[in-house]
């Protein structure tokens, strides 16, 4: 089976070409200023899909820009090791106290990382610990 990806230029189209072909759309990438949409299916043993990045307003983009942290998270491994996970994230509450923004983006990349190494390096919820939650716009690197 091959697969067929296509770039369409606005969101209506990919509505318009879901429609037409009973497909969910689904979001696969998104950070602060945008949003990435996908829609796919199965034509004839092949797989087609249509994608279509969405740049959100100004406003929306630095509200969601003041709610990005970065989270670093860590645990040892089963051999004695320590395996370190990094990640961003848009915690979902914008206009929440910073602090519930903090806890939330900390929660979301627990189970992010759980779900995405959990069979790879052995990392859980409960023997993650936090060891960076800063803000995307505070952070400095070095």
């Amino acid at each position: 089976m091959t697969a067929e990806s296509y770039t369409v230029d606005d969101l209506a189209d990919l509505h318009e070409w879901a429609h037409a072909m009973d497909a969910a759309i689904a979001v696969v990438d998104e950070d602060w200023q945008s949003v990435t949409y996908e829609a796919g299916t199965t034509v004839g043993g092949e797989r087609v899909s249509r994608r279509c990045r969405h740049t959100l307003p100004m406003g929306t983009a630095l509200r969601r820009w003041e709610r990005t942290y970065v989270i670093g998270l860590r645990h040892t491994t089963r051999d004695g090791g320590q395996c370190h996970h990094v990640r961003q994230v848009i915690a979902p509450c914008l206009n929440g106290p910073e602090e519930r923004a903090r806890r939330l983006a900390i929660t979301i990349v627990g189970a992010l990382v759980e779900y995405d190494r959990r069979k790879v390096c052995g990392a859980t919820a409960a023997n993650l610990r936090t060891y960076v939650a800063e803000r995307a716009a505070d952070w400095r690197s070095g």
